[in-house]
């Protein structure tokens, strides 16, 4: 490991254990959050026009095509018998238990009938077997799946989850279940925190370094989990609790999912640099005794991503490119801008190269899709509608739609609306629309005014003095309104 490495390395993994330390503490000490302290515990009822609104779409969606419920229940094995599991420092690092509420046939008004639907989805809680005596995914236990590739001698583990903890609770359950079997490689897809935070628990690092255990990653892994974790870590930690309402107690009017999983588990993170470097393209890599294809697919969801494609076993890795959902181009979190003409173009050539025969696609978060029809209609339609967004955006600006005009004018066309996996919760068609724009054109509107706009400081008196002034006015008097 070169010096420059290094010392990314130990600065990432700094950050990282404060973010963790963060979700559950302040300055260092662990508090419990109050959520009475922020909204009222009872929540607001929702007022006639909104459930008319919400039966509306009950009616208007398609809620007759059970198929992602069946996916979803697929190969389950066992959940273990608890619902908690605990941080070293003593909080919770994660509580499937605390959306019990989800569990039940009730529809709920406060939530939008799509993501209660998703959010059920999502409640898949222990061990399922993906391609019977070869690959099983342990999900539910933090926001991302953990999956396990059984090798020759051991397991090839697929993104070690954000924590130590969920992640050695995942490995200790399917050894219960599966039989003990030690780690013999692992595979980051990308360089964000959920998917590889948890692997001191899974791999020694001295292993790593003997090369008795193989740490895989695409080209450009250390460089963006620094960029992406580091640079601007401390405003993105504290975004991410507005982006993921974490603060919101888990009920009907409060927190509800996460879209890709349920939550973000609140333990320690950490990091052992990749040992094996994927540069090329394409990549043919046997490990374990397991033939994998490896597919670079930078600047999509991750600016260093890939895919995986087992060619012996017709089973597609879509990392986290395809998914359940439409993802975020622009994440509130903040990060770069995306590519969303890149991602669909990736997903193209997965299409055309391994879609076309694979029989299992299976990814970091959501639920596997068997049959090689389906598969390929779920890879299409995530591939159309990141298409689709880029392409009709460029079309709308091209005519003359500003970036603060272009969310209340992109709708991505009704053949989309109406597949499921082209709906949007991580991302919304608001969001990501400007995010388009802003990637073309950037973020002025065009508008002399708004070029060098004062501060809010600045501009927030002139706004009150324009409206009369702070001065307090009970309707009384000359001037009263």
């Amino acid at each position: 490991m070169n010096k420059g490495t290094c010392r990314s390395m130990i600065i990432l993994t700094v950050l990282l254990l404060t973010a963790g330390q963060s979700l559950a503490a302040g300055g260092g000490k662990i508090v419990a959050a109050d959520p009475t302290k922020h909204f009222d515990p009872k929540g607001k009822v929702p007022s006639r026009f909104t459930i008319e609104l919400q039966n509306g779409l009950r009616k208007s969606l398609r809620f007759e095509d059970k198929r992602d419920f069946e996916e979803a229940k697929k190969g389950f094995i066992a959940a273990p018998p608890y619902k908690q599991i605990m941080a070293e420092a003593g909080h919770v690092a994660w509580d499937m238990g605390s959306y019990g509420f989800l569990l039940t046939d009730k529809e709920y008004d406060s939530i939008h009938p799509s993501l209660q639907r998703q959010a059920v989805l999502n409640m898949a809680y222990g061990l399922y077997e993906v391609l019977p005596g070869k690959i099983y995914q342990v999900r539910g236990f933090d926001l991302a799946n953990i999956s396990f590739i059984k090798g020759d001698t051991g397991w090839i583990v697929f993104d070690p989850l954000t924590a130590k903890e969920t992640a050695a609770a995942a490995l200790k359950f399917i050894n219960e279940k599966l039989g003990e079997r030690p780690v013999t490689a692992v595979v980051y897809s990308h360089c964000h925190a959920d998917h590889f935070g948890g692997v001191r628990c899974v791999v020694d690092e001295a292993d790593v370094r003997r090369g008795k255990v193989k740490i895989i990653a695409p080209v450009g892994f250390m460089e963006y989990a620094v960029a992406e974790n580091v640079y601007a870590g401390n405003a993105m930690s504290r975004r991410m609790f507005y982006q993921y309402g974490m603060l919101l107690p888990r009920n009907p009017f409060g927190h509800v999912d996460q879209s890709i999983g349920k939550n973000t588990a609140a333990g320690n993170l950490g990091l052992i640099p990749p040992s094996v470097i994927v540069a090329k393209d394409f990549e043919e890599m046997t490990v374990d005794g397991v033939k994998m294809v490896f597919q670079n697919t930078p600047g999509t969801e991750a600016p260093a991503e890939m895919n995986t494609y087992f060619p012996d076993l017709k089973a597609f890795w879509a990392a986290e490119n395809i998914t359940g959902t439409v993802h975020n181009i622009y994440t509130l979190r903040r990060a770069l801008v995306r590519d969303a003409l890149k991602w669909s173009k990736e997903i193209n050539v997965a299409l055309y190269r391994f879609g076309t025969e694979a029989e299992v696609m299976f990814a970091s978060h959501s639920w596997p899709r068997w049959g090689n029809a389906r598969i390929q209609e779920v890879m299409r339609a995530q591939r159309d509608i990141y298409a689709n967004l880029n392409n009709e955006v460029l079309h709308l600006v091209n005519q003359g739609v500003t970036i603060n005009e272009i969310h209340n004018v992109y709708h991505p066309p009704k053949s989309l609306q109406t597949q499921w996996a082209a709906h949007s919760y991580h991302g919304s068609e608001e969001h990501n629309s400007r995010a388009v724009a802003n990637r073309y054109i950037g973020y002025w509107d065009a508008n002399p005014a708004t070029l060098i706009p004062l501060s809010p400081r600045d501009s927030a008196p002139l706004y009150v003095e324009m409206m009369g002034g702070a001065q307090e006015d009970h309707g009384q008097g000359e001037g009263a309104l």
